[in-house]
């Protein structure tokens, strides 16, 4: 009888305690819920994870986290001031209907490039040192090969996978750019340079460096980078791999070799896209705005959807902007009232700025007119949209179908030429 190969696993953490998620105060602390009681917990991962908690200062409770005990003996928990460390969740997604169990310890990351991963990208590994050093840069590995050649990998953990894309990263990292360009430096003086994208959950159909986050790091793994084979002028190989947990930490590898998209390169560099403004105004105000004279405006939450061809990060800002410019858009005239304002950006090939305002006319919102019903911000719409500007009575960002929209359009729609 054939005997089935053995299937290697790696615990990542352990399950000592599970407990509902309640918010997040800030990108290193959980509030938990067991059994009646509040648990503070560190959070290992200081990304977004919008996808999991929503929006930093407008979380979404409910989910399932699963904590391990810290060790007070270790040194790297110094004087931890919690008791427990959330290293994972339980997540459905929304599309594919499949429950996974993410990893939130994104350092761990390492362990597992190391026993599973590596081995498979490299051919012929015969060495592995970690923590490698190179002047005043430390590469997460340096390997060798059975020809000799040293390689060196910096490994990213990648938790944010939706509508069958993986992303990477869910927030800005200088620190991850910083890496590319020295390997890229690096692959010149004879190593053989990677950056390993490990995918921790779902099933993704392919990895995308996360363009409406970090347009600066997608452009540069484009221009750097290569994915399934040599390219002229290409110094650093780009991987991604998949992994599966089950609920006690354990790991296994499901495929070292997720296809990765590079070519959304020069759409990161042009700059241009759609975005979506939300502004909460505290009270009832009736405001003047330009051509469309007095409107009333009713205490709660507005959310704009907007475009630019260029210079998409410039209008941003400039919309984020309270005072200190001349009132252009009709935007312009409302944002001084506001309580806070976020911005929600979308690089994007096509102008989705009608699709959004119609997507956020499907999630309830009531568009906002002037007494002769024309609308805010849609003027010179040639598609008629009622409006670009919508009114919400509580908070659109702690409503998950407005969380899911917004990853369909980066993940998705954005990406369609």
């Amino acid at each position: 009888m054939r005997r089935q190969p053995t299937i290697l696993k790696v615990r990542l953490f352990s399950n000592d305690l599970e407990a509902i998620f309640k918010r997040r105060p800030n990108r290193f602390l959980i509030i938990a819920e067991h059994e009646g009681k509040e648990l503070s917990c560190h959070c290992p991962n200081p990304g977004r994870l919008i996808e999991f908690f929503g929006f930093r200062g407008s979380d979404i409770p409910g989910i399932k986290v699963i904590l391990e005990k810290r060790d007070r003996t270790d040194k790297n928990a110094g004087k931890a001031k919690t008791a427990y460390t959330a290293v994972g969740l339980y997540y459905r997604d929304a599309v594919t209907k499949r429950n996974a169990v993410v990893p939130l310890f994104s350092s761990r990351a390492n362990k597992a490039a190391e026993l599973l991963i590596l081995k498979e990208i490299i051919p012929g590994l015969v060495e592995i040192k970690a923590e490698y050093t190179i002047g005043d840069s430390r590469f997460d590995f340096c390997c060798t090969d059975n020809k000799g050649r040293r390689h060196l990998v910096e490994v990213k953990a990648c938790s944010l996978i939706e509508y069958g894309t993986a992303m990477f990263p869910d927030a800005p990292s200088e620190r991850a750019l910083k890496h590319l360009e020295e390997l890229a430096a690096l692959s010149r003086r004879g190593y053989v340079c990677h950056v390993l994208f490990v995918i921790v959950h779902g099933k993704p159909l392919v990895f995308v460096p996360n363009l409406h986050t970090d347009s600066a790091l997608a452009a540069g793994l484009s221009r750097f980078g290569r994915a399934g084979g040599p390219t002229r002028g290409k110094q650093v190989m780009i991987h991604a791999a998949l992994l599966a947990l089950d609920k006690s930490g354990g790991a296994v590898l499901v495929s070292p070799s997720v296809p990765v998209d590079l070519r959304h390169g020069k759409l990161a560099e042009s700059n241009s896209g759609c975005y979506l403004i939300v502004l909460e105004l505290p009270k009832t105000t009736e405001i003047e705005t330009g051509g469309l004279g007095k409107i009333p405006f009713k205490s709660g939450w507005y959310v704009y959807a907007g475009s630019a061809k260029k210079n998409l990060t410039q209008r941003i800002n400039r919309h984020l902007r309270k005072i200190r410019k001349q009132k252009h858009w009709h935007l312009d005239y409302l944002t001084p009232f506001a309580k806070t304002v976020k911005a929600l950006p979308i690089v994007s090939y096509r102008n989705l700025e009608c699709k959004l305002a119609k997507e956020l006319l499907l999630l309830g919102g009531k568009p906002v007119t002037n007494s002769a019903g024309t609308g805010f911000g849609s003027s010179d719409c040639k598609n008629r949209c009622p409006a670009h500007l919508y009114y919400f009575e509580v908070s659109p960002l702690t409503d998950q179908h407005f969380v899911e929209m917004i990853f369909r359009y980066r993940h998705r729609e954005a990406l369609i030429t």
